[in-house]
């Protein structure tokens, strides 16, 4: 009885550990698969997010060469005058679209990059 004793206290103590280990390595394995289902659909996104981008340049290249076309007519009467001011506030609403959509671009690009990090970091094999 006296040896049973330090015997089962020692194999509790061998196995509390490594019990706690093999269910960490469940909750990573579950969290890694979570993590690369994510990824995916985060690159669609930012595809999506790119081409939007994409439209919305070159919009601002249309809306910009429409308003220089105008803009060398602005002081021929004050209709030319207000199809160029037309213009130059078609043109100024492009570039502040083109600015949300590239700024949205980037924060999403930035989240994916480091949510790749995070992945390889704690799921890739070494």
């Amino acid at each position: 009885m006296t040896l049973f004793r330090p015997l089962f206290l020692s194999a509790l103590l061998i196995a509390g550990p490594v019990a706690a280990a093999q269910a960490n390595g469940t909750a990573d394995m579950q969290a890694c698969k979570a993590m690369a289902a994510t990824l995916t659909p985060k690159q669609a996104e930012i595809a999506e997010m790119t081409a939007k981008r994409d439209e919305a340049a070159s919009a601002v290249e249309t809306t910009g060469e429409a308003w220089e076309d105008t803009e060398i007519h602005r002081r021929a009467s004050a209709g030319h005058a207000a199809q160029a001011d037309t213009a130059k506030a078609a043109y100024d609403e492009a570039k502040k679209l083109l600015a949300r959509h590239e700024l949205a671009l980037q924060a999403s690009v930035r989240q994916y990059n480091d949510d790749v990090a995070a992945f390889n970091s704690r799921c890739a094999k070494k």
